[in-house]
């Protein structure tokens, strides 16, 4: 048994093949890895990492499954679940996902649940240790059913929610589910903003099982509230900051020029894909260096959403399938390399990386089962929030701003 002393939720208790798990290469890659991605470039004390939010999501599934009654066994393979539920992650976290997902069709749940079930395995040279399938199996767990918790299509705490056999699932992956209850305390710690203030502790009195269903008691509806609200405002000023997205945009750009197989990008982390890129040379060792030292682009031009009219958010919808297109178009009229065009039309990436963003109706236990919008006018109001403020992001070296701004405004909008 081992106590690891956590900044968010003190001494976290780890033991049995647990241990075993928390020793295997898969997990130990992520200790490289920032949760933020480049987010530090911006809140420089965003340095926290995926092993210390899955060791927390590990934790808090532990106390969901004590709250709502778990048979250890259960408990057992919902921890599980929690601990390794990130272990698929590329470098930088989300940063890269769309790039993936788009290039080899798979996003980073998808290679989480390969990793469980050992279709892909971790090959460190001089490591010769067990596999995470053999230490779930002499756990007297299985692989795949553990797999299968990481990623569901239609999480179980969403109204209505399908049945019993999903409750497991829905504590790893729902509207209110240990990952994002770690994360939105962990990040808000790391970075310093006052978003993430969660009642943890009256959650765990009021979540339950009712009708085969993950519930919250009528009495934890404010606590509930105040999830889906912290979750939205972490999104608008952290996960969706400009520069930090300026930032993510120059990082796919520059691995967008390389050669890389995703098998291979996601055995990397954050370092030595920096230093992958610097030593391929050229346009992906400028946008290391960039990255290196904070010479980002900037905005040339950023068309907020309220600004926008009807006519012209529908043609931002057509724009988001044409983005190198326009790219290119947009360097040709300004008369610099395509490469120095960097455009970002929010939307399918959240999609992606975050599906869960949407789902705002928690079911609620009133001697019966009910929405949370009975209770409250979050759950809608949210959902017609967007989480970042504008429809399309320009940017562009410093010293091409202006020309790029006329270019876009021209090419975009005629």
């Amino acid at each position: 048994m081992k106590v690891i002393h956590d900044s968010v939720h003190g001494s976290v208790r780890i033991e049995g093949g647990f241990t075993d798990l928390l020793s295997t290469p898969e997990l130990q890659r992520l200790a490289m890895i920032k949760q933020l991605g480049l987010g530090y470039l911006v809140f420089p004390g965003a340095n926290h990492t995926r092993l210390e939010h899955s060791l927390g999501t590990y934790h808090i599934a532990g106390l969901i499954a004590d709250a709502v009654g778990l048979d250890e066994h259960s408990k057992k393979e919902v921890m599980a679940a929690a601990m390794l539920h990130d272990v698929g992650h590329g470098p930088f976290s989300h940063t890269l996902e769309v790039a993936f997902k788009t290039r080899k069709g798979m996003d980073h749940m998808d290679v989480t649940q390969k990793l469980i079930t050992g279709e892909i395995r971790v090959s460190v040279e001089g490591l010769n240790g067990r596999s995470i399938p053999e230490i779930l199996e002499e756990m007297e767990l299985k692989p795949g059913s553990v797999a299968s918790l990481v990623k569901k299509d239609t999480p179980d705490m969403c109204w209505p929610g399908p049945g019993k056999e999903d409750i497991e699932a829905a504590i790893i992956h729902g509207p209110i589910d240990a990952d994002q209850l770690d994360y939105l305390m962990r990040d808000a710690h790391y970075t310093g903003v006052a978003h993430g203030t969660i009642d943890m502790e009256r959650l765990m009195q009021t979540m339950m099982v009712r009708e085969n269903r993950l519930v919250i008691d009528r009495s934890g509806v404010p606590a509930a509230e105040g999830i889906l609200v912290a979750r939205a405002l972490m999104y608008s000023s952290v996960y969706f900051h400009r520069t930090v997205r300026i930032a993510e945009m120059m990082l796919n750009r520059g691995v967008r020029e390389m050669d890389l197989v995703s098998d291979e990008i996601h055995m990397m982390n954050d370092c030595s894909l920096i230093e992958k890129m610097k030593t391929y040379g050229g346009f992906p060792r400028k946008m290391a260096i960039s990255i290196i030292y904070r010479n980002l682009y900037k905005k040339a031009l950023s068309l907020e959403l309220p600004s926008l009219e009807q006519e012209d958010r529908k043609r931002l919808a057509e724009f988001s399938e044409r983005i190198p297109e326009l790219e290119r178009e947009i360097a040709g009229r300004a008369g610099i390399d395509e490469k120095n065009v960097l455009i970002d039309i929010p939307g399918k990436d959240i999609l992606i990386s975050e599906p869960r963003m949407g789902e705002t109706e928690v079911i609620v236990w009133e001697n019966g089962l009910y929405p949370l919008s009975k209770y409250s006018t979050l759950p809608k109001a949210l959902k017609r929030r967007n989480v970042h403020r504008w429809g399309i992001l320009v940017a562009t070296p410093e010293i091409h701003v202006e020309s790029v701004k006329r270019a876009a405004r021209y090419v975009l909008f005629g």
